[in-house]
């Protein structure tokens, strides 16, 4: 029989969710992306789990089906790998340069 240290019974629900996004985007080579995952396990304090990160290797072609984060069905709308790199880059190029000052002319 094995011991567990402070084993207490759990209850609530349990459900994965992506807690971090890595872009990798380097020089010479095809972007990627990495979902950093965690089970998260509610019902009194919320407990966290880390799991094995998902790679995505970057194909500007392919499709990806746009899911409503609210309600977690279909919005019957698609998304390319391309797209989605050119709103983060757009994102970054927005973060990088300084909105204009109040008065200034646009």
């Amino acid at each position: 029989m094995s011991f567990y240290l402070h084993q207490q019974p759990v209850e609530g629900d349990s459900y994965v969710r992506c807690h971090q996004v890595v872009i990798d985007n380097r020089m010479g080579a095809a972007p990627s992306v990495t979902f950093h995952r965690e089970r998260v396990l509610t019902g009194g304090a919320a407990m966290r789990q880390p799991l094995s990160p998902t790679p995505m290797p970057f194909d500007p072609t392919a499709e990806i089906p746009l899911i409503d984060p609210e309600t977690g069905q279909p919005t019957g709308e698609t998304i390319t790998h391309a797209d989605i790199y050119a709103a983060v880059y757009s994102a970054f190029i927005a973060a990088e340069t300084p909105a204009p000052a109040e008065g200034d002319a646009v």
